[in-house]
């Protein structure tokens, strides 16, 4: 089916020649700006950007300009700002902005992002290719170009290993199916990265298609090196946005990798990455990319206007990192003709600020239309109506009935060494240590003194009753219990707390809300998000999920000290067996190298 803006029309084609020529007037004249130009990292100052239909037709100098205007011309004088191309997005999980594709849109737009390549891999392994269809088409007619990388790991390991209960997958035949959707750019993240370098044919054969359908092909290899890095890439995966050290993305890019520099919500590695970009004159494979941004960073902050801000702040030319934001996304993409630059030809994505040292974006125009002009949001946008069942989607049949979250070990009295999964809020990474804790009547206890807590994970999308339990070590939790339905990547129900009790009231509000996020103490529900569709994402408007998202985050730090997001997208990944050391699902825990479940309990000694 293929990118709906690339399509040739010749209709289009034909006005917009004779725009460039002066045989037509054109829609919109920007007057009195100064352009930058990230191609050939220049300024073009007091100079007009023409515009017909969703074009742009040519960029002239202010004092030849009046030849492309006639009464019917809209004219915007643009008061000496810098306009520049709109930005792209190479990688980002709408569902983790906690907004829909129609709410993400209105408030990505506000801050200048025009395209974005969405991996809808999250409601895919809710839902299967019905949950990527769907994204699909709540995406289509937004201002907003929302490209999909098809998802390439749903499960996110192979179902054989037995490491969790899954409960869809995308194979080679799905993925050559979705294929012919719309506005599908490429394959999302390959994560499974012992599969690719075991030469596995399920991954291989798409990869396979992916090249037959020339999508662009992702990655995701933290801390792959060596001849695991070589072998990696030899599979023709030639991204990745994993990187978190100097060394590490250095030597992704001496292998020919594509740099997909990460500044998300809980992922923060432009600090260490800019250095590369110091180093380096220009870096032809490096671009900006926000990975996972929540709704609350999207609305105080910004989207890869902040990212680009970061980088000026960091020491970067204000050019050279819009550059990162729009061309070199662009060329990646393969849709330089289109996106990605200000000039004749392109799609008109324009972004005004008054200053480059700090882009501030004030007036956006996306495909030729003013979506905001200073500040005020100036286009209506399409609600998308959801089927019922992707808006009822926790089913946890007889373990609802009485959930028990606490490890234990027959009656016995004693002390356990146990296997505990050591966090650090902040960091995808987690390490694996022994533990002794105390054992009472068969339970095994938590210990606030060490912050130890308990942590439980159970499917949610079958019934099937399946769950474990287990400890996490250096959370800094100090409310009752916190429960949610977002845990990467199958997304099961997963509950943290310090007592039986308040876990329980906590997983209960998840299934009388349909997902979200829940936070209780002393058996009360203290703050709460409802994420209705997959039990990933809100249908409400994003400034209503907004206000929901500051509460939590204002009662957990006024009674609690808690920084909210760096715990909850910690605890949202503990469940993912593809990142390094340790983690935890609904069949126990899992040690990721090995690939293989591991026991909670290494020995006790009876009392």
């Amino acid at each position: 089916m293929g990118i709906f803006f690339t399509r040739y029309n010749i209709e289009e084609r034909s006005r917009l020649i004779k725009v460039a020529s002066g045989k037509l007037p054109a829609d919109i004249v920007i007057t009195n700006v100064n352009i930058i130009l990230p191609h050939t990292e220049e300024i073009l100052e007091k100079h007009s950007i023409v515009v017909k239909d969703r074009r742009i037709a040519g960029i002239v100098e202010d004092e030849l300009v009046s030849k492309h205007i006639s009464e019917e011309t809209l004219i915007i004088d643009g008061s000496n700002d810098y306009v520049l191309p709109g930005f792209i997005d190479l990688h980002v999980h709408v569902e983790s902005s906690l907004l829909d594709p129609v709410g993400f849109s209105k408030i990505a737009l506000k801050h200048g992002t025009t395209t974005v390549v969405a991996d809808p891999h999250e409601i895919a392994n809710v839902l299967g290719v019905s949950g990527v269809e769907l994204f699909v088409k709540a995406s289509l007619n937004l201002p907003l170009k929302i490209l999909i990388d098809l998802p390439s790991c749903v499960p996110a390991t192979d179902p054989a290993l037995g490491l969790e209960t899954t409960p869809h997958a995308i194979l080679d035949k799905e993925i050559e199916q979705l294929a012919c959707l719309d506005n599908i750019i490429g394959l999302g993240e390959v994560m499974d990265f012992l599969s690719v370098i075991n030469s596995s044919d399920k991954v291989l054969r798409k990869l396979k298609i992916a090249s037959e359908k020339r999508l662009i092909v992702n990655g995701h290899a933290p801390l792959l090196t060596g001849r695991m890095l070589d072998a990696y890439v030899s599979a023709g995966i030639l991204s990745d946005h994993e990187s978190t050290s100097y060394h590490e993305a250095l030597e992704k890019l001496r292998k020919g990798m594509w740099l997909y520099i990460r500044e998300g919500s809980a992922w923060r590695d432009l600090a260490e990455l800019s250095k590369i970009l110091l180093e380096k004159s220009n870096c032809e494979l490096c671009a900006f990319v926000s990975d996972d941004v929540n709704v609350y960073d999207l609305f105080t902050q910004g989207h890869v206007d902040r990212i680009v801000n970061l980088a000026i702040e960091y020491g970067l030319d204000p050019i050279k990192a819009i550059k990162y934001a729009t061309f070199n996304p662009a060329i990646r993409l393969h849709m330089e003709d289109h996106i990605g630059l200000l000039a004749p030809g392109r799609i008109a994505d324009i972004v005004f600020s008054r200053n480059i040292k700090e882009i501030k974006p004030h007036t956006v125009i996306s495909n030729g239309d003013i979506i905001y002009y200073k500040g005020e949001l100036k286009k209506s946008f399409p609600r998308y109506y959801y089927p019922e069942e992707a808006l009822n989607t926790v089913k946890l049949g007889p373990l609802l009935e009485n959930p028990s979250f606490t490890p234990r070990i027959g009656e016995l009295n004693g002390t356990a060494l146990v296997n505990i999964i050591n966090v650090q809020p902040g960091s995808a990474l987690t390490k694996r240590t022994v533990d002794e804790l105390v054992v009472e009547d068969g339970e095994i206890r938590c210990d606030p003194s060490r912050d130890i807590m308990y942590v439980a994970v159970a499917d949610r999308h079958s019934g099937t009753g399946s769950f474990s339990t287990g400890f996490i070590k250096g959370l800094g939790f100090k409310a009752g219990a916190i429960a949610q339905t977002i845990a990467h990547d199958t997304h099961n129900l997963i509950v943290s707390g310090w007592n039986q009790q308040d876990m329980q009231v906590a997983v209960k509000e998840i299934v009388r809300i349909q997902g979200g996020i829940v936070v209780v103490a002393e058996r009360q529900v203290i703050a709460e998000i409802p994420l209705r569709l997959a039990g990933l994402m809100s249908i409400e408007e994003p400034e209503e999920v907004f206000k929901k998202y500051v509460n939590m985050v204002e009662v957990l730090h006024e009674k609690y000290g808690l920084n909210f997001e760096s715990y909850f997208m910690t605890l949202a990944l503990i469940s993912l067996p593809v990142i390094p050391e340790v983690r935890i699902t609904d069949k126990g825990l899992v040690d990721v190298s090995k690939g293989r479940l591991i026991p909670l309990v290494e020995d006790f000694f009876k009392a």
